[in-house]
């Protein structure tokens, strides 16, 4: 199994960087306006892209005040079963984010993924250092 990694600092305060990537204000904020997102453990967030032919379905696995985690339920395809993780620290001055997709069954496919998520990694932090509302697809 491959796993895709990140660490970033965010210049926001952990609070804001969780609110980006766990309500639905925060993920409509950043990622895509089309968001069905869970409040409860266990439930289902939906994620609608125009360029993809069924909403990307996370169930969130996790939601606590250092750590939010997805599962992968059913699209997109190559992401079944793998597992987002979203670990954020408080520091001096902001927060530090360290960031797992993980169990993908092979590295081509984690290094594919991890193209698209170097590219967008940057949406969440924008998000939670400006306040402003800038989904990046619609």
């Amino acid at each position: 199994m491959s796993d895709v990694l990140f660490r970033f600092d965010v210049d926001a305060a952990a609070e804001a960087v969780l609110d980006a990537v766990k309500t639905g204000d925060g993920i409509k904020g950043f990622w895509t306006s089309r968001a069905d997102v869970p409040e409860q453990v266990g439930e289902t967030l939906k994620l609608g892209f125009a360029i993809a032919p069924a909403p990307f379905d996370l169930r969130l696995e996790r939601s606590d005040e250092r750590t939010v985690i997805w599962r992968t339920e059913s699209f997109p395809p190559h992401w079944v079963g793998t597992t987002v993780r979203w670990d954020v620290e408080p520091r001096d001055g902001g927060s530090t984010v360290r960031f797992r997709h993980a169990a993908f069954a092979g590295a081509g496919e984690a290094a594919r993924v991890a193209d698209t998520w170097g590219q967008s990694i940057v949406w969440p932090k924008e998000s939670a250092e400006t306040g402003r509302s800038n989904p990046v697809f619609s």
